[in-house]
Parts: structure tokens; sequence; C-alpha cells
């Protein structure tokens, strides 16, 4: 399996090393060494599969390029807000996909049409089909800018324990293992059974549940999920 990767910007990069048993070809306009990966700086690759991995406005000026290059082989693209119908008009077969830089340690990556995960079966990760290319578009924030947007609460919650004491390097540790284990209970058990098999009776927790409840962070996440996806 040759796989090229149009674009060597963070995601890229990540794409590249995520792949597995497949020989990786980086394309990006000015060369750089990227690991033991080959790097070109001309599209005129032959390859199996094409990752599209620009920003939305880049993947359209080459677009053209791009199709005439691939011919008859998949481009699969992860250019936010880039639909399949002005694809369509360049590439014979265009598919899209979502996911972020943690795709290297195995992020999900949400893909629109269907079909388009049998031609990712090179990428150790797991592959979630989306409904619609509306459901799609949603990801783009759930799956592509919301890791941002959790680093900076994980962030807050290493500052905290930072000032009641706690080093840096452990504070941020027990951050990270702290939000890895609530997703695991909310998985299991949602919100509102999470919260009454944990907080007990005038116990800490029920304390800062109140203090969230008070203040508008459930507000900002949604803002910010809504504005990501406008973009």
């Amino acid at each position: 399996m040759r796989v090229a990767i149009i674009g060597g910007g963070n995601l890229g990069k990540a794409l590249a090393k995520a792949c597995r048993n497949a020989e990786v070809i980086i394309i990006k306009r000015k060369y750089e060494k990227i690991g033991d990966f080959e790097v070109r700086t001309d599209l005129n690759v032959e390859a199996d599969v094409y990752l599209v991995a620009l920003k939305p406005k880049d993947f359209r000026s080459n677009m053209g390029k791009i199709g005439n290059v691939a011919k008859d082989k998949p481009v699969i693209s992860f250019a936010a807000g880039v639909r399949l119908e002005e694809m369509r008009k360049y590439i014979k077969n265009p598919y899209r996909a979502m996911t972020n830089i943690a795709v290297e340690e195995g992020s999900i990556v949400a893909v629109y049409p269907e079909e388009t995960k049998n031609f990712l079966g090179f990428l150790d990760s797991e592959i979630m089909v989306c409904e619609s290319e509306e459901e799609l578009e949603l990801m783009t924030s759930l799956i592509g800018s919301s890791p941002a947007f959790i680093c900076y609460y994980l962030h807050f919650f290493t500052l905290a324990a930072v000032k009641g004491g706690v080093r840096f390097d452990k504070a941020k540790y027990i951050a990270s293992k702290a939000f890895e284990a609530a997703a695991k209970i909310y998985m299991k058990y949602g919100l509102e059974e999470a919260v009454r098999k944990i907080a007990t009776p005038a116990g800490t927790t029920i304390e800062g549940v109140l203090k969230i409840v008070d203040n508008p962070l459930s507000e900002a996440i949604v803002k910010a999920a809504e504005k990501a996806r406008r973009l």
C-alpha cells in the first residue's frame, strides 16, 4: 500500500506516523526532513490512496492538480468544510474524514461515506462512520477542535493542584488521569448516575459540583464547539 499525504503540517505528520505497513510519501510545499518518511515537493506522485491534510483554502487552490494526479484513486480529505459536492468538480473519487493530531496514538477517525473506511485499513485507529455529511461537519468541533478546548480545562485542573502545593509535573499527570477516568465513568454511567455514585452526602464532591453548576462552563463549551463548526 502506497499512501501519499498531501500536506506536511502537524496533522499530516501525525497521519504519517499513524500509518502501519504502508509506504508513506509526504508532499509539502517546502522540503524538510520528517523522520524517516520520504518527502516530496512535487504533487506528481503515484499512490494507492491520497490523504489531504491541507488548510481548506490551500486544498481548494490545488484541487484541480490533485484530481489530475489521483485520477481514479481515492482522495480522502481531512480539510474542514470542503464538501464532497465541491470536490467532485475536480476529483473522481472523493471522500471525507476528520481526526486530530492524536491520530498517531490511535485517536478516532470519523469518515463519510461508509466506504471511506475501506481505504483506511493502514491506519492504526478506530474508524467511526458518520450517517451524513452534515454529521461529519459536526466532527470538526467534536473531534478536530475539542482537544484544544479540553487541554485548557486540563491545565486549569493542573494549576489548581499546583496552587494546593502539588509539584507541576505530578499535578499534570494526575489531571490527565482524572480526565481519563472521567471519560470511562461517563461512558458507563452518564452524568447523573456518575455524580450520584461519586458525590457522598455532605462530602467534598458535591461542593465542587455545585460550583460548576453555578459557573458558565457548559455554555462556554457549547459556544466554542459551535464556533469551530461554523469556521
